[in-house]
């Protein structure tokens, strides 16, 4: 086992590679942004943002551990998708962790008001074995009826029938759409970890990720790897974190109009663009990326070279001398000899 946590640590959590692929850096609109996102974005590309790619590796690596050492001292965890994009990786990676979960409607009180959600168990448990029953003893109608309250039951309930304490951290896949997911975990002090897009606050969680909250392929890479540090406490298998890229394998990417509508506005063009499955367009745009982040840095290093560098007063000319004495707004410097500008400007 201590081998096997050295290996890891000489790894990296993901390829920037796999990240680019997955379409982690594609953020929202300008228009639509969150002020508070600001310091994880690297640029704007045709009105959309794109987020640093870095800085989402390093957040993601951060939550990493923390869950790990939650797992080994044996917390219990809830994952949290209600939208379309992410029920199906949240309730995998639930299960194979033995998590609960939630992937449909979050019912209010879920948390913060367990006499009722556990009086709603009861009740889909004893509909589970007049299920089995066949509805023995009742007429074709009202067996009609209670299977449709059962399959109702199970839809919203199936996640967290088990649970029976509140669970000590929350991983959550879109805060703003499950706000009041976050708000009942606050409420009990439940540690949150959570993706966020360029709209979202990511105050509201305790670890934000940056990262694209609209893709299957970005959805499920972050919270595949995530749990990922469950089940290696757990003595399960890693399928992401700290894999080679050639055995991680992301989900087709299902297109949506109303998804490309809502996310990008009025520019079809470029959402097209964005989306089209051409390997050459593909390595354009991460092209664009790295160089945006060579011309930061190299903005930086001018910054501190310019900053490094003595401006010699001697060499200036009087007039030059009393312009920046005007500049600094010294007193009286039209009457100073150059020897006392010199001084009062050292």
């Amino acid at each position: 086992m201590e081998n096997q946590d050295k290996s890891i640590k000489q790894k990296e959590i993901i390829s920037k590679k796999k990240l680019l692929e997955a379409g982690v850096y594609f953020g929202h609109n300008k228009s639509i942004w969150n002020p508070k996102m600001k310091p994880y974005i690297l640029t704007i590309k045709k009105g959309t943002h794109i987020i640093d790619i870095q800085k989402t590796k390093k957040t993601l690596e951060f939550a990493y551990q923390i869950i790990k050492k939650f797992a080994e001292r044996e917390a219990s965890f809830i994952f949290v998708g209600t939208r379309k994009q992410a029920k199906e990786t949240i309730k995998f990676n639930a299960l194979r962790t033995n998590s609960l979960y939630v992937s449909e409607r979050w019912l209010g009180g879920t948390l913060t008001n367990n006499r009722t959600i556990f009086k709603r168990v009861r009740r889909m448990f004893e509909l589970e074995k007049l299920v089995e029953n066949n509805f023995k003893g009742y007429t074709k109608k009202e067996g009609i009826l209670l299977n449709k309250e059962y399959q109702k039951l199970q839809k919203n309930l199936l996640g967290i029938k088990n649970m029976k304490n509140k669970p000590n951290v929350m991983i959550i896949t879109d805060p703003k759409t499950d706000e009041i997911a976050i708000k009942e975990a606050k409420k009990l002090g439940i540690k949150i970890i959570g993706i966020v897009d360029t709209n979202v606050d990511p105050s509201i969680v305790d670890i934000a990720i940056p990262a694209n909250d609209d893709s299957i392929k970005s959805i499920t890479l972050i919270i595949t790897i995530l749990a990922d540090a469950i089940a290696i406490v757990k003595g399960g298998q890693t399928l992401f974190a700290y894999q080679d890229d050639s055995k991680i394998q992301l989900p087709e990417e299902k297109k949506s109009k109303k998804l490309f509508r809502k996310k990008y506005g009025s520019k079809i063009q470029y959402r097209k663009s964005i989306f089209k499955n051409n390997n050459q367009n593909k390595k354009n745009i991460n092209e664009e990326i790295q160089t945006i982040q060579n011309q930061k840095l190299d903005v930086h290093k001018e910054k501190l070279d310019l900053s490094s560098k003595k401006i010699n007063l001697d060499e200036l000319t009087i007039v030059e001398l009393k312009e920046k004495a005007k500049q600094k707004k010294i007193k009286n410097y039209s009457k100073m000899k150059k020897d006392e500008l010199i001084k009062v400007l050292s």
